[in-house]
């Protein structure tokens, strides 16, 4: 066995590897090896973790980097913690320590419930007067003695927190500063991305190695995580409070005067932009109410003192999200734009990041190695321009059809209906509910129906068209993963009405034990996204970038539309044994730029009529 294959094996967290996984390995260990970023590609079951962590610690070994493990959601960190205590089993020590938000790592149950600006101040006061026993207690001990405890225990986040609160230590401080002797660090995106953060961490990026998980989220990610919004909800309440608690009258209507302009701005604005999500604006136009800024930050000081005199506990107002707006918008950082957003909770001035390469390619470009991995990882185009990177790149990619049994799943392109915005009318949404009722009626496994659709509009405007006895359970802001999965405990045969890219969608388990809940999954429309003034600038960046205007479209809306077409799939198949329909719902998939992708990850794709479509539905037995 040679060297390289002999540190592979070591940090290999299994006896054996399985299909894919040792060629990942060697891959990605080969990209490290000669300096250049590996993209890997591979289904949910495949073993990418294992895979990556074994070559980046085979690398780490050689090189002496650090290993940081990125997820995009907490919830992520369970898949490598995994991974490295399989290893601790088979008596290979690495020692690695978990970093989350501090309220999601705080020992004192009252304070971590706080509102996340009302958390910070509070945990700030608290350490500044040393009025935190955890923290003043992190500072006593020996903190190698009890990591080595923890991670012996601990065997999830929850564990591994709770263990340390239980030894009466703050787990955020003590991870930070046992991050500098661990060899892996796994943590959100949010701490090596975002250049606004307020917790910053001890970590030389050159002498790191990012294994980037989910990575096809990452440039939707940087552009999300150093967005900072303004809601008019916030002004409103600041109106409020400079009234109430501001006693100097200069000085309160200095502050008042800033603020109801703000609040007269953005209403006209709301309402002359009433049907659009998001418009662009002139970061200039915005600026010219900030000119007296400095009534705002004496009120924000003067609110404060007169609260902490009531002898309230946590002095908070809302003037900090005016403060905290107006610092970000000064920065004027390249590759940022302002908008006004309108959302369910109403309309935002936001600052937002256009261009996440100006974020990602010094920290990608500049690290010690860099490993970008996802089941639905875009091309190698789509990486390299959103996230300007400017060194070798190396590509493992697994298809679908090359991990999932051909016997093991169909695909059906259904032609008859579309949801292309210009073709969207009562008719269509009628004849789609009605398509998706039959299928529902003529699908007699005892499985549920994941329906996909490219919007909540969309989804509600199908919905009311639906047959009465089709049983359905739609995607909301307060649907709960545990009480889906508890309604299809008690019973399978239900359509789910979920929206792409959507909580339902992403990162969650359809599976009772080792039981897949899918049995069909139907893509209604292309979820392509809703063009606005964001993308549209998006596009021009990408546009002047590759010179290439057709290819700047694709991957603005198309690629996006791709993945979250795999990623709905997806859902239905979390191993290889996974057995389920596939339908695609709109006559799109039928074109060259659509149908080319698909044929070639699926290997096939069988255009039928309605006829036929249920039909085979109905002829769909266990299997």
């Amino acid at each position: 066995m040679s060297g390289v294959a002999s540190l592979l094996r070591k940090y290999f967290p299994y006896e054996e590897y399985r299909k894919h996984q040792l060629e990942i390995a060697e891959a990605i260990y080969d990209a490290l090896f000669s300096n250049r970023i590996a993209l890997i590609e591979a289904p949910t079951g495949v073993g990418k973790t294992s895979s990556a962590l074994a070559a980046s610690l085979a690398y780490s070994e050689e090189s002496g980097y650090k290993v940081l493990f990125l997820i995009r959601t907490r919830n992520e960190a369970q898949a490598p913690i995994r991974e490295l205590r399989r290893l601790r089993d088979r008596g290979v020590d690495v020692d690695y320590v978990i970093i989350r938000n501090r309220p999601d790592m705080c020992c004192m149950v009252s304070t971590r419930k706080l509102p996340y600006e009302e958390f910070l101040e509070e945990c700030r006061f608290l350490r500044s007067s040393g009025e935190c026993p955890y923290y003043i207690n992190t500072k006593k001990v020996d903190i190698s003695n009890i990591m080595l405890n923890v991670l012996e225990d601990a065997g999830n986040v929850n564990e591994y927190v709770q263990s340390l609160c239980s030894l009466n230590v703050c787990p955020y401080e003590i991870s930070k500063d046992y991050l500098a002797r661990a060899r892996v660090g796994i943590m959100t995106y949010y701490y090596i991305f975002s250049i606004n953060k307020p917790e910053t961490l001890n970590v030389n990026i050159e002498d790191s190695i990012l294994i980037i998980d989910e990575a096809h989220n990452l440039p939707d990610a940087i552009s999300s995580i150093n967005t900072v919004n303004l809601p008019l909800t916030s002004i409103m309440a600041s109106i409020a409070e400079v009234r109430r608690l501001v006693d100097d009258e200069e000085l309160k209507n200095r502050a008042l005067r800033i603020l109801k302009n703000l609040h007269a701005y953005m209403v006209k604005l709301g309402k002359v932009l009433e049907e659009e999500t998001m418009a662009s604006l002139e970061l200039g136009d915005v600026l010219q109410f900030f000119e007296d800024f400095q009534a705002i930050v004496d009120s924000y000081y003067e609110i404060l003192r007169k609260k902490r005199g009531a002898g309230v506990p946590i002095p908070y107002t809302p003037l900090s999200k005016v403060i905290e707006f107006h610092k970000a918008i000064l920065s004027k950082v390249s590759g940022f734009g302002m908008f006004l957003v309108r959302d369910e909770q109403g309309v935002s001035l936001s600052y937002r990041c256009v261009d996440p390469s100006v974020i990602s390619a010094p920290i990608l470009n500049g690290a010690g190695g860099v490993v970008l991995m996802s089941g639905t990882l875009p091309p190698k185009d789509y990486m390299v321009s959103m996230l300007g990177i400017n060194k070798g790149v190396s590509e493992y990619r697994i298809r679908f059809r090359d991990y999932i049994k051909p016997e093991n799943y169909e695909v059906f392109v259904y032609d008859g209906v579309t949801t292309r915005y210009v073709e969207r009318d009562e008719e269509e949404y009628a004849k789609i509910a009605s398509v998706l009722s039959k299928i529902y009626q003529a699908y007699q496994v005892d499985k549920a129906i994941l329906s996909i659709f490219p919007s909540y509009s969309v989804l509600k405007a199908v919905r009311k068209y639906l047959d009465p006895g089709v049983k359905y359970i739609m995607e909301l802001g307060s649907t709960s993963i545990d009480d889906l999965i508890r309604d299809l405990r008690r019973d399978r045969k239900r359509l789910i009405m979920a929206v792409a890219g959507g909580k339902l969608v992403e990162g969650v388990e359809y599976r009772l034990g080792t039981e897949n809940l899918l049995g069909l999954v139907v893509i209604v429309g292309v979820p392509y996204p809703e063009p606005n003034d964001y993308l549209e600038d998006v596009m021009e960046i990408l546009t002047a970038r590759l010179g290439d205007r057709g290819l700047a479209w694709e991957l603005t809306y198309q690629w996006p539309a791709i993945v979250r077409v795999k990623q709905a799939v997806g859902r239905a198949f979390r191993s290889e044994s996974d057995r389920a329909v596939i339908v695609l719902m709109d006559r799109r998939f039928r074109e060259d730029r659509l149908s080319r992708v698909f044929r070639d990850y699926f290997g096939k794709y069988v255009i039928v009529d309605e006829g036929r479509l249920i039909s085979e539905l109905t002829n769909t037995t266990p299997r």
